[in-house]
């Protein structure tokens, strides 16, 4: 079997007290062939220090964990644009935030084979969020348009980089030509979707726990109706040939 090489983009922000743990849970993983970029925005609790001890106390070299420190704040979709260029074309994305992290030690295993045996081009797991039974990935069918369907492709987000080599800045900018700020998991999967036509697959195994917290607010805070507009206005626009 071929090994494919996984390479986690992993912006941070203010995520000293889980950033080591979600390191840590892909540097536990049963597969090898693994490189984490973190990219940290403006923390201000020592995150990067964080990272740095990491780098320090393994030795880990840049192919391994590379730690990038902004300068000025840029937000979520430009820091993930920015991990990705330390990617090949031949590597596969995974989207891991700084504050969650892997629960399935075998989850690079089990993804590795279904990119070597089957050749898809992207594909997510089921995840919990927090420690709960609730995970709102599932089945994408491979014959719709996936900007037109529901949001079912969460966590854990897997693509191959080649995906989205060519296509147009445009696709992760809103319509004042300014990087979309807050969702993430939708201006960067979407366009990976859309050119992977259809050959893609929905992994039903528990590999990501996102940590928040959930209560009956959770999806009515400012930062959630601000998500909720971008979202909108992605979708309304679609794909940028």
């Amino acid at each position: 079997m071929n090994r494919n090489r996984f390479v986690f983009v992993m912006p941070a922000f203010n995520a000293r007290e889980t950033i080591q743990y979600s390191i840590n849970t892909v540097m536990m993983q049963n597969y090898p062939d693994w490189g984490i970029v973190v990219v940290d925005d403006m923390s201000t609790d020592g995150t990067p220090d964080a990272v740095q001890e990491m780098i320090d106390s393994y030795n880990m070299p840049e192919d391994r964990l590379k730690l990038i420190v902004n300068t000025e704040k840029k937000w979520e979709i430009a820091n993930v644009l920015e991990g990705m260029k330390h990617a090949d074309d031949s590597d596969i994305i995974c989207r891991l935030d700084g504050d969650d992290w892997l629960c399935d030690t075998d989850a690079l295993a089990i993804l590795n084979y279904r990119y070597d045996s089957e050749g898809y081009d992207a594909i997510w797991t089921a995840h919990r969020w927090s420690f709960t039974h609730a995970n709102m990935s599932t089945d994408l069918p491979n014959d719709v348009n996936p900007y037109e369907h529901e949001w079912v492709s969460s966590h854990l987000k897997t693509f191959r980089k080649k995906l989205l080599s060519g296509v147009k800045d445009e696709n992760f900018r809103n319509s004042e030509g300014e990087y979309f700020k807050r969702i993430g998991d939708q201006v960067i999967y979407l366009p990976a979707l859309y050119q992977a036509a259809g050959n893609w697959h929905f992994e039903p195994i528990v590999a990501y726990h996102y940590n928040i917290e959930l209560n009956q607010d959770t999806f009515h805070t400012e930062d959630a109706k601000f998500q909720k507009d971008e979202a909108l206005e992605l979708r309304e626009r679609g794909f940028v040939e």
